[in-house]
């Protein structure tokens, strides 16, 4: 009598097999097995074999780990840990654990299974392998020994791959290879193409798969440096950014930047913003990309980009808060401010649409964790890329080295990193913990000026937001760093002048705050504009007007060739009409050196706010991301037991379907099965008539309403015994 064959073991069952916590991390690991959450541990196992989800854990594998997967795909079967470990040393031990837990093989019986969804996801020649031959290996190998010099020659050039060679044909060989193929040392592809079987190849490289091993990481780590040497040299890095993301989103408030019809903002538009800000034009279009990303700066009416609410919302927050605000908006987006320029399809834009790379977030992180694995010690860039791509190779592409020196770059201009080197700061954001190192690095906020003779005001740290907020109205920033310098101009008092502001309360207010006594000549001028702010005066009748009761100040507006432009008539001797609106009447006597102010119907001044252009708020640009987040442990356990509860029911289907029963056979079952504290199966009448298996566990049943724990919502509910439509107590 033959023995009983026992049938192979699946991944399934080894699935079902594994404890909650082995399945926990699986989860972890694999989140897309859960999206959608699968009816029961078959359609897991058939997700889990997937060749998209496949290809997913493997993106995710280091170089060592991709060559391990390699040396299991391409071993003869049966394949044990031994076996294993014989052909890629004790290191494999490992990665073998890690393919385990993935579910990327299995064991069966001490053998060790590769999914063949994994030998596809690898391709056809793994690690430079042809495909597998049937000859007999002592054959072959007596014959390797025999072989002329011409066929050795031709076996060594085709070992280490590409394992294929091309012939004229393969049905007239020449000599070499016509004995090669009757040794079965070539094996014939097509009519001109011959390939070196698997087997041979692993002989002839002395039964190894690869030729180097990647078992050890590449070194990255630069120069030794403290923490200190660190922190210190962001922090500047930290208040420059902060604030030339200001100075950008002011120059476009007062002079838009144009946009492209095709998205963006062109070539002339950046060149014009960094001429005027004295800024690279590189971290020019990086500063821009930030404020985007950040919704601080939009489209406005598709043709020019402005400054939106949302940036003075963001200017009011702490330096800490808005410096917290634009790195975590930095590390989730997908555009890649890197790309902008010339490229082989034209020009990419900043601020267009062109330039998403999904995998950029991803890149970062790993990217930003190498930097935390040494600090506080310098990163050497290249040799960072290289153990990047050792890291993801399978994920590396042509201009990899690219990406890795613009992360790089970018970390640095944000102060994320100081001196190539993760900052403790840097460290505590990426860790999402409390950034106690920075408040005390920042500069603290201030309530004092320093006002000098030539009429610049010198703050020699940053003001408080509401002071801050007043200078920029009565003065014009003329540069920030350390100190901020401002200076109080005509200009500048005539527009706290048109915002309400009195002289008076000029002149107060810089007392106040100044430390130093206010000079006599800005004094003089501060009470000389408010005199004669005011005296000339524009309104609207039936049209615009401008009124004085200096006639000779009327004469020389309308003899002023500077405001043609207005066409302006004279009523009287104290009144001029104008065609022009009153904002365009008032910005032309500004420009000519007048003060006008504009007045009410009754005569009374009103205040002409100078607020700065505003665009709505839009929403942000969308992040293109193909990775998942990893599941919350809440998620995880409400799919565990979803799927046992769908494993038990599947069962229960597959060895005996709840049968429909009559109303007593049923009350009767679940008398019996809250008695004895069983699981039952039963079916259930849907709100929408359709009839559902539900696993539940019986509690109490109370005038035809049963209390029951449902294993997959993981709640108590209630079932009307009514449209229960059969019964049976799951074994």
């Amino acid at each position: 009598m033959s023995p009983t064959l026992r049938p192979s073991r699946s991944l399934a069952d080894e699935l079902r097999a594994r404890s909650d916590e082995n399945l926990q991390e699986l989860f972890s690991a694999r989140p897309d097995l859960l999206s959608p959450l699968p009816t029961d541990i078959t359609a897991l196992a058939a997700r889990a074999s997937s060749s998209p989800s496949i290809a997913r854990v493997i993106d995710g594998l280091n170089s060592w780990e991709i060559q391990v997967l390699e040396i299991l795909a391409v071993l003869p079967q049966p394949l044990t840990i031994d076996s294993l470990l014989a052909v890629a040393d004790t290191n494999a031990a490992a990665p073998y654990k890690k393919f385990l837990t993935l579910a990327l093989i299995y064991v069966d019986e001490d053998q060790i299974r590769v999914l063949n969804s994994v030998r596809d996801t690898l391709g056809p020649e793994p690690a430079g392998l042809g495909p597998v031959g049937l000859g007999d290996r002592k054959r072959w190998i007596k014959k390797i020994e025999e072989a002329p010099a011409s066929a050795k020659a031709m076996l060594e050039k085709l070992t280490w791959g590409p394992p294929r060679g091309s012939v004229s044909d393969v049905k007239r060989p020449t000599s070499t290879v016509s004995w090669l193929l009757e040794n079965q040392l070539l094996t014939p592809v097509d009519n001109q193409t011959v390939a070196l079987p698997r087997e041979v190849g692993i002989y002839l490289r002395g039964n190894r798969v690869h030729k180097e091993r990647l078992d050890t990481p590449p070194s990255y780590a630069g120069k030794a440096l403290t923490r200190e040497d660190v922190d210190s040299a962001a922090i500047g890095a930290v208040l420059e950014i902060l604030h030339h993301i200001e100075e950008l989103l002011h120059f476009w408030a007062g002079e838009p930047a144009a946009a492209l019809r095709s998205g963006g903002v062109g070539v002339r538009e950046i060149k014009r913003a960094s001429d005027e800000l004295g800024l690279e034009e590189k971290y020019l279009i990086f500063i821009a990309e930030l404020a985007y990303i950040s919704g601080f700066v939009g489209v406005h009416n598709e043709e020019e980009f402005l400054p939106t609410p949302a940036f003075d919302i963001w200017r009011n927050r702490t330096l800490e808060e808005r410096w917290v605000e634009i790195v975590n908006n930095w590390l989730s987006t997908s555009r890649v401010a890197g790309l902008v320029g010339k490229s082989e399809r034209g020009y990419i834009a900043p601020l267009g649409p062109e330039i998403d790379r999904c995998a950029i977030s991803h890149l970062k992180k790993v990217t930003l964790n190498l930097y935390a694995e040494i600090t506080p010690n310098a990163v050497d860039i290249g040799a960072l890329a290289e153990r990047i791509k050792w890291e993801r190779p399978r994920k590396a592409f042509g201009s990899h080295h690219d990406f890795v020196h613009w992360i790089a770059r970018e970390a640095q201009w944000l102060g994320l990193t100081g001196r190539n080197a993760l900052t403790s700061f840097g460290a505590a954001l990426l860790q999402g913990e409390e950034l106690t190192g920075m408040e005390q690095l920042l500069p603290k906020e201030i309530d004092y000026i320093l006002i000098q003779a030539d009429n610049t005001a010198i703050a020699p740290g940053p003001l408080q937001v509401d002071l801050a907020r007043e200078m920029s109205l009565i003065a014009n920033i003329e540069s920030k760093g350390g100190a901020t310098v401002y200076r109080l101009s005509e200009h500048s008092i005539r527009r706290a002048l048109d915002n309400g502001r009195s002289s008076e309360e000029i002149k107060k207010f810089l007392a106040k705050i100044s430390k130093t006594p206010l000079p006599q000549p800005l004094e003089y001028m501060i009470a000389d504009i408010g005199k004669r702010y005011g005296k000339l005066r524009v309104g609207i009748s039936f049209s615009s007007y401008i009124r004085c009761e200096d006639e000779a100040l009327v004469a020389a507006i309308l003899a002023d060739k500077k405001l043609a432009h207005l066409q302006l008539r004279q009523l009287s001797t104290t009144v001029l009409m104008t065609e022009g609106d009153t904002h365009e009447a008032i910005d032309g006597l500004v420009e000519s050196g007048y003060f006008p102010a504009l007045e009410d119907r009754d005569g009374a001044l009103v205040a002409r706010k100078h607020e700065r252009a505003r665009t709505k708020v839009k929403p942000r640009p969308p992040r293109i991301s193909g990775d998942l987040a990893t599941p919350s442990d809440d998620l995880i356990n409400a799919a565990l037991r979803a799927l046992r509860a769908g494993d038990k029911a599947a069962a229960h289907r597959k060895s005996a379907p709840v049968a429909a029963g009559s109303p007593s056979e049923t009350m009767a079952t679940l008398a019996l099965a809250i008695k004895s504290k069983a699981t039952v199966a039963i079916g259930y009448a849907d709100s929408d008539g359709g009839v559902s298996e539900r696993v539940i566990e019986p509690i109490h049943l109370i005038a035809g309403i049963l209390m029951a724990y449902d294993h997959r919502s993981d709640e108590v509910l209630r079932f009307s015994v009514s449209r229960i439509s059969g019964v049976a107590i799951v074994e």
